[in-house]
């Protein structure tokens, strides 16, 4: 499967209850511009992997469930600190360590791992799979760009085809990702 077939499948989990996506991604993006929103990013994609697994829209919600608060503060701390470190090496930095760090929030919103070994189970997937990553984001990045030359008004779908293509791309490497884990040894929860 093509990354672009990623974004052909996020639209068709969105498309048929585009309205709660759209409220989800506008309230997300809301937060996400206080600061706080990185923290809740696991919160987001089990929102989002709720949605797509019962074909609805995202509950809002679930964004404000601290069940998990403690892990998903330490992997999103991890998280942030290693794309900040990335990102004072000239700002060029930023973009491997992003790619390096990226499956961190969805494998925090599983919850199979500790906060820190979420960041060492991407890191091991991610290293052998950095093209690939690499060419997801930038798709992804390349979308929500032209959306927004457009007014803005295209980022409303184009932001919640993004959220389902992750966590669609997500899925179908997670056996990849655990197995690598597995491979470099980082302890799942008990």
């Amino acid at each position: 499967m093509g990354v672009v077939d990623h974004f052909k499948s996020g639209w068709e989990v969105v498309k048929p209850t585009l309205v709660p996506w759209i409220v989800f991604a506008l309230i997300f993006l809301v937060i996400l511009s206080t600061g706080l929103g990185l923290f809740l990013m696991p919160n987001a994609f089990r929102a989002i992997r709720d949605a797509v697994d019962r074909q609805q829209g995202p509950e809002l919600s679930d964004l404000f469930d601290f069940s998990n608060i403690s892990d998903d503060l330490v992997a999103m701390l991890v998280y942030m600190v290693g794309v900040t470190i990335g990102s004072f090496l000239c700002g060029v930095g930023a973009i491997p360590a992003g790619v390096l760090l990226f499956w961190v929030p969805m494998l925090a919103a599983e919850g199979q791992f500790g906060g820190v070994e979420c960041a060492k189970a991407s890191l091991a997937h991610a290293k052998a799979n950095f093209m690939a990553i690499l060419v997801f984001m930038l798709v992804a990045i390349l979308i929500n760009s032209a959306a927004s030359l457009l007014c803005y008004i295209p980022v409303l779908v184009s932001m919640p085809v993004t959220f389902a293509a992750q966590w669609l791309y997500y899925t179908r490497n997670r056996d990849e990702i655990l197995a690598a884990a597995s491979a470099a040894g980082v302890p799942t929860k008990a």
